[in-house]
């Protein structure tokens, strides 16, 4: 990275709490997480994976630590009655210093029967393009990606986005990154729900490679396990 992109990245944005400043790589950074698994509530990140992803959550607070509530990263174990089986995860919260990005993410949908008061679903900001970085991609994919087993390429899930979202994802990767993706059906959920995956075949994998291993993830491979082709 040379001096100027290196200035650009470090440029801060000032968080509404006092002395605490937001870089432009911790703002990619988050939104890469919510784009995933990250959930936020009235300001709050929820950053949680399962037990065998503890490396990414570790990564994740040596980013975000300055924003958290400096409990650390927590044990989490839940018993599913449904299943009878047991789950184990790690997690951390952030302070309640992100409502700008509340705003950007979930848009209200009708109102809660019981409570009265609107609720919200995640959507992908209409500014997606602003902050569709390395930086982003890489985050995504360590929450939602994987390799395509038996040939060099890699998917991403792309279920939870409408059309019109699906087909702005795929003209960023063209456009900013010069990657052909292709939305792909990936068969039917146990609910018979259509499942999609952004697909990177092996033409395009080698730059998609370089954006996903550029920036300082290490100690890879733990960071991607099973994710990457070599």
């Amino acid at each position: 990275m040379n001096k100027t992109n290196m200035n650009k990245a470090n440029k801060s944005f000032p968080a509404k709490r006092k002395n605490v400043k937001i870089t432009r790589e911790i703002r990619d950074i988050i939104h890469g997480y919510v784009m995933s698994d990250g959930y936020l509530r009235e300001g709050q990140l929820t950053v949680e994976q399962n037990s065998e992803s503890s490396a990414f959550v570790e990564w994740l607070y040596s980013k975000l630590e300055h924003l958290t509530t400096r409990n650390g990263i927590k044990d989490v174990q839940r018993f599913d009655k449904r299943t009878n089986t047991t789950t184990y995860s790690k997690r951390f919260f952030t302070r309640r210093l992100l409502k700008g990005f509340n705003k950007m993410w979930y848009k209200a949908s009708g109102i809660h029967k019981k409570t009265g008061k609107p609720k919200y679903v995640k959507t992908v900001p209409k500014s997606l393009g602003c902050f569709f970085s390395k930086t982003f991609i890489t985050v995504w994919y360590a929450g939602d990606g994987t390799k395509i087993i038996g040939s060099r390429g890699a998917k991403i899930e792309a279920t939870c986005f409408n059309e019109e979202q699906k087909l702005l994802i795929k003209e960023l990767f063209k456009s900013k990154y010069d990657i052909n993706i292709h939305i792909n059906k990936a068969g039917l959920s146990k609910t018979g729900t259509q499942q999609w995956t952004f697909n990177i075949n092996s033409e395009d994998y080698d730059k998609f490679h370089n954006i996903i291993t550029e920036i300082d993830l290490r100690p890879r491979p733990k960071l991607f396990p099973n994710k990457l082709c070599y």
